[in-house]
C-alpha cells in the first residue's frame, strides 16, 4: 500500500533537524511556526524518530496545538516515525519496546494513529529481532494503531533483502521502506534495488531521506550539532565535496552546492522511480531552510496542469527541460567527486560491531 496521493504530495519534511545531532539546542526553536509555514506551503507529511531526541517531543506538541489542529484536520496529515533505536549504539527490537515505543509516540501526537511507523535502522539488528518487531507492527495496524509499516535503514540492498524475507515469511509487504543517502549526487546506488523493493517485495513506496548526504553536499560539509561530528563520510569524500561546492560557486550560476544538490537528487528519483514516483524526504529546520528547499523542489518539478501556481502537493511531474539545462553541473560535480561517485560505508560498522560482540562475550 502507498499512503502518498494528492493529498500529501510528493515530499517529506523530516524531523532530523530538531535534534541534537544536527542542532544545538533544538528546544530553542520555533517548531509550531515553522510547521506551520510548512503546512502553509502545501506540506502534508511529516517524519521523526524519538532517536532524533527530542525531535518528537517537540513535532508531537506542535501537531497536538489548537493553533494547528483547528486549521489542518488530522486526517489531511501524514505523520510517520520510527521504533527499535534508542542510541547512537543501543536498540531494542523486542515486541514489548516494539509496542511500548509506538504507544508513547502515539500519546505525543495526541492521536489514536500514526500513518506510518518504521523499524529504524534495521540493518543493526539480527534478522530474527527484525522480524519480531515487524510483526509486532503488523499486530498494531490490525488493531488500528498504524495504518502502514515500515522499514528504514542505510543500505538499500539488505532493505530490500529484508522486504522480500517479510513478505516470504508473512505473506503480507512492508507498505514503505526508507533509505538515506543513496539517491543524491554522489550515490545514486538506491535506483539499483527499486526493482525488487517494488517486485518481489511488493513494497508500496520507496522514500529517499538525505538527499544532500545528510548535510555534506552543501557549502560548509555536514553540521555538529550538541553530540559533535557524527558524520561518517572520511576525510577524503568531504574534501572532495567541500571541492565541489566551491566550483558550483565559481560557475556564476546563482546556484549553491545544496541547491543543485536537491534538484538532482529529486530530479533523478522522479526520473528512475516511475512507481512511487520519487517521495523525497526535505531537510528543514527553519522557515528560511524550508523556504528555500521548497522553491528548490518547484524548480525541478512542474504541475500536472503546466502552470507554476499553487502549493507543492501539486508539483508532481519533472521538469524534463530543467533537469537537462542542469546536466552539465550534475556532470562537473560528479567528475570531482571522482573515485567517492557510488561510495557508501559500513552500516553498522566495524567499532559498532566489536563493541556488541564484547557485550555478548
Amino acid at each position: 500500500m502507498n499512503p502518498f496521493n494528492n493529498k500529501t504530495g510528493r515530499v517529506v519534511l523530516g524531523g532530523a533537524g530538531w535534534s541534537r545531532q544536527i542542532v544545538t539546542d533544538p528546544t530553542s526553536k520555533p517548531v509550531l511556526e515553522t510547521i506551520l509555514h510548512a503546512l502553509s506551503l502545501g506540506i502534508r507529511a511529516f517524519d521523526t524518530s524519538p532517536y532524533y531526541d527530542p525531535s518528537e517531543i517537540l513535532l508531537g506538541a506542535a501537531f497536538s496545538d489548537p493553533a494547528l489542529t483547528t486549521l489542518y484536520p488530522r486526517s489531511g496529515l501524514l505523520l510517520m516515525t520510527k521504533c527499535g533505536r534508542i542510541t547512537s549504539n543501543k536498540f531494542d527490537y523486542s515486541p514489548p519496546a516494539i509496542r511500548a515505543s509506538v504507544l508513547r509516540s502515539l500519546d505525543r501526537f495526541s492521536t489514536n494513529y500514526l500513518d506510518v511507523v518504521f523499524t529504524h535502522d534495521v540493518e543493526f539488528v539480527s534478522r530474527e529481532e527484525a522480524f519480531g518487531a515487524i510483526k509486532t507492527l503488523f499486530e498494531m495496524k490490525e488493531e488500528g494503531l498504524i495504518r502502514h509499516v515500515g522499514i528504514s535503514g542505510y543500505p538499500p540492498a539488505v532493505l530490500a533483502d529484508i522486504a522480500v524475507e517479510v513478505k516470504e515469511k508473512f505473506g503480507r509487504a512492508v507498505d514503505v521502506v526508507q533509505t538515506y543517502c543513496h539517491m543524491n549526487i554522489q550515490n545514486t546506488s538506491l535506483k539499483e534495488s527499486l526493482g525488487r523493493f517494488y517486485g518481489d517485495g511488493g513494497v508500496g513506496v520507496v522514500l529517499n531521506a538525505s538527499p544532500l548526504c545528510m548535510g555534506l553536499l552543501r557549502r560548509g560539509g555536514a553540521p555538529i550539532g550538541e553530540l559533535g561530528d557524527f558524520h561518517p563520510a572520511p576525510r577524503g569524500l568531504r574534501e572532495k565535496a567541500a571541492e565541489a561546492a566551491e566550483w558550483v560557486e565559481n560557475q556564476g550560476i546563482g546556484s549553491s552546492m545544496a541547491s543543485l544538490s536537491l534538484r538532482f537528487a529529486v530530479g533523478e528519483f522522479a526520473r528512475v522511480d516511475e512507481k512511487g514516483f520519487g517521495v523525497t524526504i526535505l531537510g528543514g529546520g527553519s522557515i528560511g531552510e524550508i523556504d528555500e528547499n521548497v522553491e528548490t523542489v518547484k524548480k525541478i518539478l512542474k504541475r500536472e496542469g503546466g502552470d507554476g501556481d499553487g502549493d507543492l502537493r501539486g508539483y508532481t511531474k519533472l521538469d524534463e527541460e530543467r533537469y537537462k539545462a542542469d546536466e552539465a553541473l550534475f556532470k562537473g560535480v560528479r567528475d570531482i567527486l571522482g573515485e567517492w561517485v557510488d561510495y557508501t560505508w559500513d552500516s553498522p560498522d566495524a567499532a559498532f560491531l566489536e563493541e556488541q560482540k564484547k557485550l555478548k562475550e
